[in-house]
């Protein structure tokens, strides 16, 4: 389990090996049942979540009180409300288990301390806020210029285990898309690509 951890920070940014122990000791190995709630939207999000088995769902409540799918985290992913985490403000969004979940976590105020102590840890983190950044533009422009269709198409060439594990109302909230209009893509998805 440990080990995951480390392959996945020494992807982006190796870790010299005497700083291994150093980054474990911060991070806490926890376990949760499916539909946990571990960050509820009105409260500070003090810890980063990196998923060992399982998968989180983070989410907004809109103003007319319905459910809007923003994020799917699994094994080998970090997930938390990046806003609240890094300024410390209340978060927008939610994140719950979608499955029983197990999690190395670590709190804000731990992976600070690690920051100043690990400078590959630092440098691995700057990344990954980057990467979440570079991913938000990429999101907001798939809604802003293409189809439906196109952003399902681009869903299962990035995230295929979602079509596996995300029940379907949870895919249609996050291409912005009702159930049914769902079905219906995906019917004409299966056509075309039989033809």
């Amino acid at each position: 389990m440990e080990q995951a951890l480390v392959n996945t920070i020494n992807k982006i940014m190796p870790l010299p090996e005497h700083e291994v122990p150093l980054v474990l000791t911060y991070f806490k190995l926890k376990k949760y049942k499916r539909n946990e709630t571990l960050l509820q939207n009105g409260n500070v999000a003090h810890e980063v979540f990196f998923v060992i088995k399982g998968a989180l769902h983070q989410f907004y409540i809109d103003e007319a009180g319905n459910e809007r799918s923003c994020n799917f985290s699994f094994e080998n992913e970090f997930l938390t409300d990046l806003e609240s985490f890094s300024q410390q403000t209340r978060s927008a969004s939610n994140i719950k288990t979608l499955e029983a979940s197990t999690c190395f976590v670590i709190s804000c105020t731990d992976l600070v301390e690690l920051m100043k102590k690990s400078t590959s840890v630092a440098e691995y983190f700057r990344i990954v806020i980057e990467n979440v950044a570079a991913e938000g533009i990429r999101r907001t422009k798939s809604f802003l210029s293409f189809s439906p269709e196109k952003r399902f198409q681009e869903l299962m060439e990035t995230k295929p285990q979602i079509f596996q594990r995300i029940p379907q109302r949870y895919i249609a909230q996050y291409l912005g898309v009702t159930p049914e209009s769902l079905s219906r893509i995906r019917k004409r998805i299966m056509i075309s690509a039989k033809s």
